[in-house]
């Protein structure tokens, strides 16, 4: 038995509002992430995301877009698919996607080498929120985030030294957790850099996330680690457990920074 032909490359015009925009109107990448995943996963016959690769060329802003969708081959067991979203014929993100079905929620791995990270309840987390006077950050009004206080000295105006961030997220308006939305909580903590003293934009060159799970619904708990912070670049490892505990995806990203003043 053959597999089937990939469908021919189509093109989804779409509009970029700013719901996931903070700062001057920066979109977020993990959104945007899934808002590109969503469309391409309408050209396979394949359920779910497997793993997403993608180089973000170059910042896009609001207003209109288009995604065009690539499949590349159409298995019986994975789909493979190259997706663009392009603003005025010009790249901005570069998306690499494999598809197929993930195992069912709270099913246990054959092997594991992980664990869950140990974090407060999230009540007795810190709520991540804008300070007043700052402009709008749409991640924070989507995303319920709750940071471990162990990680989070910069909330408090001391910087810890440690290069993790860690916390529990959730839906804000109650949207029930599905292997989309991980793509967007793969990138939602805040910067490992700021507890270093790092303060600033951190932009997100490439970013990769592994799905390993459909996950049980309820709260997210996340941790966010760089080995390597080096002459204005740096990398960031995500975890995401889902509530029964499960690993459900893993991430990691490529992002710049900008080098502290001596």
């Amino acid at each position: 038995m053959t597999a089937p032909a990939p469908a021919p490359t189509s093109t989804r015009e779409l509009v970029l509002d700013d719901s996931w925009a903070y700062g001057a109107g920066v979109l977020h990448g993990g959104w945007l992430l899934e808002t590109i995943a969503s469309v391409a996963l309408e050209a396979t016959g394949h359920p779910h995301p497997l793993a997403v690769s993608a180089h973000y060329v170059a910042a896009p802003r609001l207003g209109a877009a288009s995604v065009e969708v690539e499949p590349l081959r159409e298995g019986r067991t994975v789909g493979s698919l190259r997706a663009r979203l392009a603003q005025d014929g010009r790249p901005k993100v570069e998306v690499l996607l494999s598809a197929g079905t993930l195992p069912a929620a709270g099913t246990a791995p054959f092997l594991i080498d992980a664990a869950p990270p140990s974090l407060p309840s999230p009540q007795d987390c810190l709520l991540h929120e804008m300070p007043s006077g700052l402009p709008r950050n749409g991640i924070l009004e989507n995303l319920e985030i709750r940071l471990d206080p162990a990680t989070a000295s910069w909330t408090r105006g001391s910087f810890g030294g440690s290069a993790e961030v860690a916390g529990w997220i959730r839906s804000s308006s109650g949207r029930v957790v599905d292997p989309l939305f991980l793509l967007t909580v793969a990138d939602a903590l805040p910067p490992v850099t700021f507890d270093l003293g790092i303060g600033g934009w951190v932009p997100t060159v490439e970013l990769t996330v592994l799905l390993r799970c459909q996950p049980v619904d309820g709260w997210l708990r996340v941790v966010q680690r760089a080995r390597s912070v080096h002459g204005g670049w740096l990398d960031e490892e995500c975890e995401v457990w889902d509530s029964a505990g499960q690993l459900v995806a893993q991430a990691r990203q490529l992002a710049g920074y900008r080098e502290p003043s001596a």
